[in-house]
């Protein structure tokens, strides 16, 4: 069959799938899978990491106090005590409101702990053997003024402290955070990736973060990551996750661009919720399948790479979702309960084979509704969606494709 005639058959089988299906009603029935090669004829959108400027509004601060995300917003308190750590290649500076702080330095390494609330610290320069460590009973602020850090034993950036921690970039600022191959620990401290947070992690401003990850996660909470309109994230690891948190991944806006190689690594790992509902996501992911063995039931565990994996749900309200994966086995997005699309524009393109595990394009462990917005899924050697409960679409949508290995949908 030539090209010509190749397509208006696979136009007629989107026709006539279009024809079959009612509003509101599971189409999984309509889905192909299995592990045979893919269709030389049907080529998958190109994704690639964009760092273009994204035009976005402020978001709005809500100002009721029993708003459940209230305390989010750095610009419902006054962190007014100002400490500055300013690194060089030859030593690291504190200075500041220091009669609210006890701080060590060991070279380029600073601890501090905070005996007070509404602290700011401001940290700037650059130093190729240097970090932040930081003790408080108290949220608080830190800002990043063109900093350029890389802790070669550990993490850059250690949050010990169990509240807010409001991550600032301030709008022209270019900051660098990289971990080194070998962590060493400080007795039961948790350090788990080149920034890291026991508390929840807030970003906000229009300034730049480039995260380098070698020997665990970019950037990691063990509460929850908020992402506000504005900043920008660039993170590469090789190692790790690039986002992991343990209470929600929440992105409201901005623009993320995150490369990520190792076996059996997410993009967004997050054991709750995630929710994007602004900004543009673009998240690459090659490594293949990872297995460890579990050496009290003398049995391996296999997982594969995601571009987003969660233990909860996902959902989607507005912005931009691109993934990417390559690796084999990988899935682009992976979430154990419910998905729901209601807005947006989501693309994921799978090209790897099934090896150890089935790839996957879009995977609910339960439900996944479609009620707006636009969503666009190839898997090259499986299903491109796949609900273990079963799925379905709203009325109103204006195109949809449905043929081996590609699903497309979009509401006006």
């Amino acid at each position: 069959m030539n090209r010509t005639l190749k397509y208006i058959a696979l136009a007629l089988v989107a026709s006539l799938a279009t024809a079959c299906i009612s509003d509101d009603s599971d189409l999984s029935q309509y889905m192909n899978g299995g592990t045979t090669p893919p269709d030389p004829e049907i080529v998958p959108i190109e994704i690639a990491l964009d760092y273009s400027e994204l035009a976005e509004d402020d978001d709005v601060v809500p100002t009721d106090m029993t708003d459940p995300y209230y305390n989010d917003y750095f610009e419902n308190d006054d962190f007014v005590y100002d400490v500055y750590i300013d690194y060089d290649e030859t030593g690291v500076t504190v200075s500041g409101m220091l009669s609210r702080v006890y701080y060590t330095v060991e070279g380029g390494h600073v601890t501090l702990t905070s005996t007070s609330g509404k602290m700011h610290f401001i940290l700037s320069g650059e130093c190729s053997d240097a970090s932040l460590k930081v003790y408080s009973e108290n949220k608080y602020m830190l800002t990043l003024n063109d900093v350029n850090i890389t802790n070669p034993n550990g993490a850059a950036i250690n949050n010990q402290c169990g509240k807010s921690l409001y991550l600032m970039l301030p709008e022209g600022t270019n900051n660098t955070l990289t971990d080194g191959a070998n962590y060493v620990y400080d007795g039961d401290e948790d350090m788990k990736g080149t920034l890291f947070s026991e508390g929840q992690v807030i970003f906000a401003g229009r300034g730049t973060l480039n995260v380098n990850s070698n020997s665990r996660n970019g950037i990691a909470s063990d509460d929850y990551i908020r992402v506000r309109p504005g900043v920008k994230i660039n993170v590469n690891s090789t190692a790790g996750h690039g986002i992991k948190a343990n209470d929600g991944v929440m992105i409201d806006g901005g623009v993320i661009n995150m490369q990520i190689s190792a076996a059996g690594a997410k993009g967004i790992r997050c054991e709750k919720h995630v929710e994007i509902a602004g900004g543009r996501t673009t998240i690459i992911a090659t490594g293949g399948s990872k297995v460890t063995q579990d050496a009290l039931l003398a049995e391996n565990d296999t997982t594969s790479s995601a571009g987003i994996k969660c233990d909860s749900i996902l959902t989607v309200t507005g912005g931009l979702l691109a993934i990417k994966n390559t690796g084999e086995s990988g899935k682009g997005i992976n979430a154990l309960q419910d998905i729901t699309i209601s807005g947006g524009v989501v693309k994921v393109v799978v090209t790897g084979e099934k090896m150890l595990l089935s790839p996957k394009g879009i995977k609910s462990g339960t439900v996944m509704t479609i009620t707006g917005g636009s969503v666009y899924s190839y898997s090259a050697y499986s299903d491109p969606i796949d609900a273990d409960a079963g799925w379905t679409t709203a009325t109103g949508y204006t195109e949809f494709t449905n043929v081996p290995r590609l699903f497309y949908i979009t509401y006006p």
